[in-house]
């Protein structure tokens, strides 16, 4: 089920167009989720993590917990159902978005440029209107022993192109920490795809370590 150039483009306007019109805010149907019960914040306002489910397995509320979070992970999705999902993303009303996609379209055989292009309109989706943060995490690799050196190569070719088109400040390059010349480090993974608990402290103590969220 490959998505041609010529259907990502209206998918891409049409979710950036909902998005504007279903905003929280005075006069909108849109509510946001309250804080959860016995931890309120104590810096900052809500952050909302965005992605597939290397996201959604995360404890992110656990792992931040003088911050409101909302996990917007979703197992499977790739950056056209991130796209689909903007307007409920942008409802969770936060001050800061943290967004990570990319493997599964990279499993589907998607270009990484146009996985790249499609990354930076959710981007700007999430901040119009909004005066949001987003900040944009490199793709995590799968491991080679998995996906093989092609599929090493192409993660590495998005992160690249990522790095050139998000504005410094708000991209965090998780390769380092994340993976080696095999793709996603072994010792982080319970499959080649998904993380274990190793792999999610150490992709959450790379955050603290850059001071965010």
């Amino acid at each position: 089920m490959r998505i041609g150039g010529r259907v990502a483009i209206p998918l891409t306007l049409l979710a950036l167009g909902w998005a504007l019109f279903t905003r929280a805010g005075a006069g909108s149907m849109a509510s946001v989720p309250p804080p959860p019960t016995g931890s309120p914040p104590s810096r900052g306002g809500p952050v909302t993590f965005v992605g597939d489910s290397l996201t959604a397995q995360g404890d992110w509320q656990a792992a931040f917990p003088d911050r409101v979070i909302h996990n917007q992970g979703v197992s499977g999705d790739t950056s056209f159902q991130l796209m689909a999902r903007l307007p409920a993303i942008r409802r969770t009303g936060a001050s800061t978005y943290l967004v990570m996609v990319g493997i599964n379209d990279i499993v589907w055989g998607y270009d990484p440029s146009r996985i790249a292009g499609r990354i930076q309109w959710l981007r700007t989706g999430l901040q119009l209107g909004t005066g949001a943060r987003v900040i944009v995490q490199s793709t995590i690799p799968c491991a080679r022993f998995r996906c093989g050196p092609e599929g090493v190569r192409r993660v590495a070719e998005l992160n690249q192109l990522l790095e050139q088109r998000i504005p410094p400040q708000d991209y965090v390059d998780l390769t380092p920490v994340m993976a080696d010349t095999d793709g996603l480090k072994r010792a982080y993974t319970v499959d080649g795809v998904h993380l274990n608990a190793a792999g999610y402290a150490r992709w959450q103590a790379r955050l603290r370590e850059l001071g965010l969220p």
